[in-house]
């Protein structure tokens, strides 16, 4: 009865069925934001492959630095704790691929960078002027030129 029952029956998406570690490689083959689509479209509807955007960003975390995947607008961590050294490693390979990479500024950034900001137009540094020499001035007087 129940072969006869189950005879018509079509699994409802294409990853339907699939294992866990299936439905990784599909994600890593496909991207996460197709697989995704690709689990909610039906049998009778074409399922057309759309090329993923990726973009990397990096902040300081609480441990070192994060890096995150974006793709297609959705986060997800890349790498975790990551020392300075090891942050540079990361970037310059992903930046080889060509995959656009910036940094995202955290809350805590953005306000002790407004800080800075205002303590430098409350308190303008001023430029240092080198010393003058009586023994250059006498010279560029000579050779009438001007550093």
């Amino acid at each position: 009865m129940a072969e006869k029952l189950l005879a018509g029956w079509k699994p409802a998406s294409a990853l339907t069925g699939l294992d866990a570690q299936e439905l990784r490689m599909a994600q890593r083959l496909l991207g996460r934001s197709n697989s995704e689509r690709l689990a909610t479209t039906g049998r009778a509807e074409r399922f057309r492959y759309r090329r993923p955007n990726h973009v990397i960003e990096y902040y300081q975390a609480g441990w070192g630095w994060q890096v995150d995947l974006l793709e297609n607008g959705r986060r997800q961590t890349f790498k975790a704790e990551l020392s300075d050294e090891q942050l540079r490693i990361v970037l310059s390979a992903i930046r080889a691929k060509g995959v656009t990479v910036r940094q995202f500024e955290t809350e805590g950034e953005k306000l002790d960078r407004l800080e800075r900001e205002r303590r430098l137009e409350a308190n303008p540094t001023r430029f240092k002027e080198r010393p003058k020499s009586e023994r250059f001035d006498i010279l560029y007087e000579v050779m009438d030129i001007r550093p």
